[in-house]
């Protein structure tokens, strides 16, 4: 059953970016660079939630820590009041599953995305030498021909909830530290390369998201040194 939540945890954060995007897009911003800001932060608090605070919720025993009514009204009465051997063994071996599937799961998502274009681009081949193309318009051919817009927004989001999730559990399970930093160097290859061959000329982006996401990882540090403590 472990196993199955590893995977399902990757897979349910991936659902929940999207809607997010989605919501958020609906919704509409004062500015492109507001709505980016937005998009990271809405992103980022609810996959962080679904990655490490929903599993060890699931198991936390807080009866002697919260209020009666407040433990009542949640069912915090798990097995785990603490981060002991039980924890280790269940929630911990969760998370780290997941943070280890997490390297690869980028890749196999541009695969699949990959294989669904390169179907599309065969359909549109008409194997007439005069007319190559089934589209019936410039913009057709295009929207068949061109690559994914670029969203960096996610990305930003992605790159702080590796950060923090291995800042709060890596002082007892050092491989995070290892597979966040793989999982950090799969992300900068797959999307230098992603950015030269594959997405559509990304916009001109300002300064503010990444001036707003350094802000936001400076605080990763201090979550280090509490949970180590």
């Amino acid at each position: 059953m472990n196993n199955a939540i590893k995977y399902i945890i990757i897979i349910i954060n991936f659902v929940i970016r999207t809607a997010c995007i989605f919501i958020i897009s609906k919704v509409g911003c004062s500015t492109e660079s507001t709505e980016m800001i937005y998009t990271t932060n809405v992103v980022f608090i609810c996959t962080f939630f679904n990655t490490g605070i929903l599993p060890m919720l699931c198991t936390a025993n807080l009866e002697h820590q919260l209020p009666a009514w407040l433990v009542n009204s949640l069912n915090l009465k798990g097995d785990s009041s603490d981060f002991n051997q039980n924890w280790f063994t269940n929630i911990g071996d969760t998370i780290v599953g997941s943070m280890k599937f997490n390297i690869y799961f980028p890749v196999a998502m541009e695969v699949m995305w990959f294989t669904m274009r390169f179907v599309k681009r065969y359909r549109d081949k008409s194997g007439i030498e005069s007319h190559p193309s089934k589209s019936k318009s410039l913009q057709q051919f295009v929207n068949v021909w061109s690559g994914p817009q670029f969203f960096i927004h996610y990305k930003y989001s992605s790159i702080m909830n590796i950060t923090f999730i291995t800042m709060m559990f890596g002082p007892g399970m050092p491989t995070l530290f290892l597979y966040a930093a793989l999982s950090l160097l799969v992300m900068y290859l797959l999307e230098n390369y992603m950015l030269y061959y594959v997405y559509k000329i990304p916009p001109a982006y300002d300064e503010k998201l990444n001036n707003h996401v350094l802000q936001k990882l400076a605080w990763a540090p201090e979550i280090l040194l509490e949970f180590s403590y």
